[in-house]
Formats: structure tokens, sequence, C-alpha cells
């Protein structure tokens, strides 16, 4: 087997951006459709139910519907999607800057020639 070294020595932050982006919109329907599958399993147990009466027991007018759990699911989902998205491109530049100081990552790649 050969090998070879490479060494990351930068990282472009709006390339950075656009892959933490991809990846937190990948990760925003991921969190929604585990969202919604938990919710009708709690539904076909009766939790929402309970909630809902106990909710009432306290003299509160709202019920937690699927419509309430899905808004705030998909508003936590999309806070974190564009704080994931706006701390990449900083990290490349923090990683550049320590880069340009003690140097890169070193990467060994091994291979089979044929």
């Amino acid at each position: 087997m050969a090998t070879r070294e490479y060494t990351v020595q930068r990282i472009a932050p709006m390339s950075a951006f656009r892959t933490a982006f991809s990846l937190s919109i990948i990760g925003l329907a991921a969190w929604i459709i585990c969202a919604v599958v938990l919710y009708l399993g709690m539904a076909a147990f009766g939790v929402w139910d309970q909630v809902n009466q106990v909710i009432g027991g306290v003299g509160g007018d709202q019920t937690l519907s699927f419509g309430v759990v899905m808004s705030l699911v998909a508003l936590i989902g999309a806070i974190f999607a564009i704080f994931f998205s706006a701390l990449a491109p900083l990290t490349a530049v923090l990683y550049n800057a320590v880069v340009d100081l003690f140097g890169g990552i070193r990467v060994t790649l091994r291979y089979e020639a044929e």
C-alpha cells in the first residue's frame, strides 16, 4: 500500500458556510421528521391528552396541538441552523489564524496501487 501525506493549510470561510448551511438544512429536516414521529407516538399513547388536562386543570385555556408543537420545533430548529451556519465561517477564520502560527492538520492517505 502506498501512502501520501497532505496538510490542510487553509479553509475558505465561504466554503465552510456553504457546507455548514447545507448540513444544517439536512439536520433541520431530520429534526422535524423526528419530532413528528415522536409527537404521533406520544399521541397514540394519550400523553398529549393528559398534558392538556393538566394545563386545563390549572386554569389554562391553551392546548398543545400538533400545530403548536411543530411551530416550536421548527423555530428551535431554525435558530440552531442559523447559529451553526453563522459559526462555521468564524471557525474557519480561527482555524486559518492558528494554522499561520502552528501549521495545518496533517492527513495521511493510504491507498492500494494497482
